[in-house]
């Protein structure tokens, strides 16, 4: 169960974790369907209680916060399926995903408040 899923010899790590933006498909008409209207009011109650509490310099990481949250999310609910894994499971992706925000959060602290 820890080895790296591969079909006919080729790893298909990228397909796994590229799975979940199929999930999300863009609205493009007027009047949309019952997935997109629950995704879109998923994303507003996330984006709502994320925004609550933060004031005007911490919103503006509220998009790549927002992608993030739905990324994690999304690639956790492959979990689900039958012999399948979750990619956050891996050190390699955590860290991936871990050093850059905090090296970002600590630059911008340095930046601004330098005390």
């Amino acid at each position: 169960s820890f080895a790296a899923p591969s079909m006919m010899g080729l790893p298909i790590v990228v397909l796994i974790v590229m799975f979940p933006s199929i999930l999300f498909p863009t609205p493009s008409r007027l009047i949309n369907n019952r997935l997109i209207s629950i995704q879109q009011w998923l994303i507003q109650l996330t984006s709502k209680q994320m925004l609550a509490i933060h004031n005007q310099k911490g919103r503006t990481w509220a998009l790549m916060l927002m992608s993030l949250i739905l990324f994690i999310g999304s690639t956790n609910l492959l979990g689900l399926l039958p012999h399948s894994f979750t990619p956050t499971t891996q050190l390699s992706m955590n860290l991936g995903m871990a050093i850059p925000l905090w090296a970002g959060t600590v630059i911008t602290g340095f930046r601004y408040k330098t005390k």
